[in-house]
């Protein structure tokens, strides 16, 4: 992704170098034996198409920057057909970029491997706009069937310096041969920064101008994986400075360094926009949201649900203010900056610590740490120091509670911007976000068994809770826990507390008659534990990715279950426990027979946010013992008496 701001340097005193523009003997519109063979992708069987090669050559000059892309696919199954519909995007606002020269052709061969060659027909090559600041080029690749080689080649030129476009190696297919080649002049000084295991194994130093990786695998999708793109072998580079013409009579060349410090990026954003002066009008806000007698945390709880309740995010996120505070709350619809700026503005004015805070998405992948870079922020937060803790907060929704971040936000690090200095502080999530469910069964009256159920969520559990009824209604909410076929809901029963106060723990009551639990023959059958998980997140034998669950995990279940006189459990979930190592989570599930029937006990606990790939095994096994229980029956035998009756 471009930055939303582009620079042009024009550079003079150049010294520009040629490059070869083919990458290690692959000739367009020319074909290896191996490359016409091939029929599936050796390390990854399922694959529906392959590519054989894909290079950029890069070369930076005083004009412009170009980088000549050259890709070959070979479609392996049916289901790889649609690879053969080709967008190139570009960043179109200001004309900084655009995309020449496209050619391409597909090769078939016959079974006596005489080549047949369908040109790309330039009439169906589009250039459409995606949306204000981005444009691509379309088109589709002629006569493409399976066996078919599609290989096309195009120049993005660009006239944006201030970092050169990431190279990803890999793809959602797999790639045999992939490589970036970079020809920068001595005028220009450009920080490389590379990610991915196999990369920096095999190019630990930054002296090489060329970098090439084969036998790639694709791009799984996996759960519990907030960005795939953070895994992929890439590489990024930043301008760092320029030489150019010295001013004054002495003349001579000067150095420009165009690396920039955090502290004076954080200046930089500050000096863009007007927002923090506004302590009159904040002034009158905070006296008519606070009584004068709350201490801090009180002060703070007010001021946060007054925002969040007053303005409505409008979904855009924007890192620069538009809006003023009193045009925000007359309109009431406001972007994420423009709600949590009003926040700070507002808790300053309580005399709280609140400082803007950025931040990325954590759907977009990690933050970069290493270099300032103001293109990689999307989301503007509140910074609040109080009683010696650092909070960050967002009030762009109404269902959640201070202390809770939104889990897209939760992405290790935030940048503090403190009178145009800025420090990175840890991101950390709410650590009470808790589920627990009580049933009662009760077959005492044996013509008339029923089912008592409870249950209380906060943090985390509480939001989706909270969002999923105010959308769909409680009845739709309730279906998602409890199985229809076994229960019928009793809507005159059903109680609600604390749904829209998001300070407090959710809490929801309600009788549910057994409707559907067949009480005709001597033994009763049915499984008493909700089904809150549904599927196994965790199915495969291996892991390429880190586990992202974001924040601490805790459901608990409480079940009883009454018997009828004379009646006894022949069967039930046997106790068990499985634990993560180094006390990261558990599941466990406890068993106990009572005089008048039985007693279960479960828990399902994740202590950590983030796990690598190294604890996957133990994961997948925590998931697969847990789901196998809570499919579990319970048989119960009722007394002969009984079933005369």
């Amino acid at each position: 992704m471009k930055s939303l701001i582009k620079a042009y340097l024009f550079i003079t005193c150049l010294l520009v170098v040629s490059y070869d523009s083919h990458a290690k003997g692959i000739k367009y519109g020319k074909f290896s034996k191996d490359e016409i063979l091939l029929s599936e992708c050796s390390y990854e069987t399922d694959a529906v198409a392959v590519i054989l090669s894909k290079t950029c050559v890069v070369d930076v000059s005083y004009r412009a920057i170009n980088y000549r892309h050259h890709v070959r696919v070979k479609i392996l199954k049916e289901e790889g057909l649609d690879k053969a519909n080709i967008e190139l995007p570009y960043w179109r606002k200001d004309g900084l970029e655009k995309i020449t020269s496209v050619k391409g052709h597909t090769i078939n061969f016959d079974e006596n491997k005489s080549k047949e060659v369908t040109d790309l027909n330039g009439k169906s090559v589009f250039d459409v706009d995606l949306n204000e600041s981005y444009g691509a080029v379309r088109f589709g690749m002629p006569n493409v069937k399976v066996g078919s080689i599609i290989e096309y080649k195009y120049t993005l030129v660009s006239n944006f310096y201030s970092y050169l476009d990431t190279w990803y190696f890999q793809d959602d297919i797999p790639t045999l041969y992939s490589s970036i080649k970079v020809s920068i002049p001595e005028s220009f000084r450009y920080n490389m920064v590379s990610f991915g295991h196999r990369l920096t194994a095999k190019y630990p130093s930054v002296s090489s101008n060329e970098w090439i990786l084969t036998n790639l695998s694709s791009i799984k999708e996996e759960p519990y994986v907030n960005n795939h793109m953070d895994f992929v072998e890439q590489i990024r580079f930043q301008l760092t400075g320029y030489y150019k013409n010295a001013d004054g009579i002495a003349g001579g060349i000067e150095f420009i360094t165009v690396k920039s410090t955090w502290d004076k990026l954080a200046s930089e954003y500050l000096r863009a926009f007007d927002f923090f002066g506004r302590k009159g009008y904040a002034k009158k806000v905070v006296e008519q949201i606070l009584d004068g007698d709350e201490n801090n945390w009180e002060k703070l709880e007010k001021i946060y649900d007054y925002v969040r309740t007053q303005v409505k995010w409008d979904g855009e996120y924007r890192l620069y203010p538009k809006k003023s505070a009193p045009k925000i709350l007359e309109e009431k619809v406001a972007s994420n900056s423009e709600i949590n700026y009003l926040l700070v503005l507002l808790l300053r004015e309580a005399g709280l610590k609140a400082e803007p805070a950025l931040t990325r998405t954590n759907n977009l992948g990690l933050l970069q740490k290493s270099y300032p870079l103001m293109s990689q922020f999307n989301q503007a937060l509140a910074y609040v120091e109080i009683f010696g803790k650092k909070l960050f907060l967002n009030a762009t929704s109404p269902y959640r509670p201070y202390q809770l971040l939104e889990e897209n936000d939760l992405n290790y690090f935030a940048l503090v911007i403190e009178k145009n200095k800025a420090r990175w502080e840890k991101v950390v999530a709410y650590r009470k976000s808790r589920q627990q469910l009580v049933l009662n069964y009760d077959f005492t009256n044996i013509d008339d068994p029923n089912c008592n159920f409870k249950i209380i969520e906060s943090g985390y559990y509480a939001v989706k809770s909270r969002k999923y009824i105010k959308k769909f209604g409680l009845e739709e909410f309730l279906k998602t826990m409890i199985d229809e076929s076994e229960v019928e809901l009793n809507k005159d029963s059903v109680q609600m507390l604390s749904l829209d106060n998001v300070n407090k723990p959710l809490e929801i009551t309600c009788k549910l008659p057994m409707t559907e639990v067949d009480l005709e023959n001597d033994m009763i059958y049915f499984e008493p534990i909700p089904n809150i998980f549904t599927d196994n997140p965790f199915l495969k034998e291996d892991r390429q990715y880190r586990i992202d669950f974001n924040y601490n995990r805790y459901q608990s279940i409480l079940i009883n279950i009454k018997l009828p006189e004379g009646s006894h459990v022949e069967d039930w979930p046997k106790s068990k426990v499985i634990k993560l190592s180094e006390g990261f989570g558990k599941y466990l599930i406890t068993t106990k027979k009572q005089t008048d029937g039985l007693q279960v006990r479960t828990l399902f606990e994740i202590k950590k946010a983030f796990f690598s790939k190294d604890y996957y095994r133990e994961l997948r096994e925590l998931f697969t013992h847990m789901l196998s229980s809570i499919k579990e029956q319970v048989v119960i035998q009722k007394n002969n008496t009984l079933s005369e009756k």
